[in-house]
């Protein structure tokens, strides 16, 4: 005897370029785009009958038309577009609609910014998902994948606990490195998803370059409170950092000596460390 306890479905990795022209000045937006599907769909593993099965072709094609027939200023407009969308299906009971757009800026010219020629925004990539369950509210999420930082002074490891393995000096003085990713549930919609996301991604920033850190956990715990401080409409945060670590080079061999001057980066190993912090 088998049984089918838990099944999805959907489409990855549809890349939409859409660009809205508006006399002179062109807005471009470019999103990689995730639907994955729940619902009614048992009979479609277990007996061999599609009638119910939406293919993940069609999901594609209605995310051109749908960003086409909508207009939409932030990638969680056009995620709840097209969770919208899909659970008018009878069959489906649950959407998870994830996007991620690539954070494109106008390029500063003599005149001022540029009206339609574009250059990478900054580092990290702007990410949104969108979970809707028939009979339930959305949930919201918004976040940064990829945000690359690194700070040469304020940041120590010390006082940690210690055995017959550990072999790693307490330091008072590093280099901290590290990609954040972060996700931020919406408790209530902003009035403006893109503001938000701006106020949200400077707050990590202003708080990892200011933050007196005593480890990568405590940088974690100060990102989150100042977050749920800056936008009232977070309900929680959850914050992922790997270690880029940055090994002090020991030069004694050539009779130099290194004051904190030479480095070497690497990328593994590495430690992770997470963490969610939420608003009581």
């Amino acid at each position: 005897m088998a049984r089918l306890v838990e099944s999805s479905y959907g489409k990855c990795a549809v890349r939409l370029t859409k660009v809205v022209r508006r006399a002179q000045e062109h807005t471009l937006i470019e999103l990689d785009v995730r639907i994955i599907l729940s619902g009614a769909f048992d009979a479609v593993y277990t007996d061999a009958d599609n009638s119910a099965c939406i293919p993940t072709d069609t999901m594609k094609n209605a995310v051109y038309a749908l960003a086409r027939q909508h207009s939409f200023d932030s990638p969680e407009a056009f995620a709840g577009i097209l969770a919208d969308h899909f659970t008018g299906f009878p069959q489906v009971s649950r959407v998870e609609v994830l996007v991620e757009a690539e954070p494109w800026a106008r390029i500063a010219t003599d005149g001022g910014p540029h009206p339609h020629a574009f250059t990478r925004g900054g580092p990290g990539v702007r990410t949104c998902r969108i979970v809707a369950e028939r009979g339930r509210a959305s949930r919201t999420w918004a976040g940064v994948n990829g945000l690359e930082v690194v700070k040469t002074a304020r940041s120590a490891f010390a006082g940690f606990h210690k055995d017959r393995y550990t072999t790693l000096p307490e330091t008072h003085d590093r280099i901290f490195a590290t990609s954040v990713e972060a996700a931020w549930e919406y408790a209530a919609a902003p009035r403006s998803f893109s503001a938000a996301f701006d106020s949200a991604r400077s707050c990590i920033l202003v708080c990892f370059a200011g933050h007196d850190s005593a480890s990568v956990q405590h940088t974690i715990w100060a990102m989150g409170e100042a977050l749920l401080a800056r936008v009232p409409e977070i309900s929680e945060v959850s914050i992922r950092m790997p270690n880029r670590h940055r090994l002090l080079v020991n030069l004694q061999p050539f009779g130099l000596d290194n004051p904190n001057e030479i480095f070497v980066a690497t990328t593994e190993p590495y430690g992770l460390i997470s963490g969610t912090i939420r608003r009581e």
